[in-house]
């Protein structure tokens, strides 16, 4: 299984878009959260785990998708702009590095993981 960092960022969100973007991505297999020795971190904001077998275009094509279902709900804001969004998918080759808080929260794990 390879690691996969993938940062969504949504431009010009309305309230509640952030929270639409997280069940779309949790849907699509990634999580709020990173294990490390058995114990679960959470992740910054805006930034989701997978671990998979697929590739990286398609861990991409997964978080775009994700991302677009919100764009596609409400493409205009209310404040009359157009809504967008960056996405970088990252795939550790190896150990991964960080210095993240443990997490409290069972809504960020995978379906079946627990604290």
């Amino acid at each position: 299984m390879e690691n996969f960092t993938t940062r969504v960022e949504l431009h010009n969100p309305d309230d509640g878009d952030h929270f639409l973007l997280q069940q779309e991505m949790r849907d699509a297999l990634f999580n709020r959260a990173v294990r490390h020795n058995g114990v679960w971190h959470d992740l910054p904001a805006h930034e989701y785990d997978c671990s998979s077998e697929l590739t990286t275009i398609f861990i991409y094509n997964l978080a775009y998708k994700a991302a677009q279902a919100v764009i596609d709900l409400k493409p205009i804001n209310d404040r009359q702009q157009l809504k967008d969004f960056w996405i970088i998918v990252t795939k550790s080759d190896g150990d991964r590095v960080f210095r993240l808080p443990i997490t409290t929260d069972i809504t960020r794990l995978p379906s079946g993981e627990t604290l």
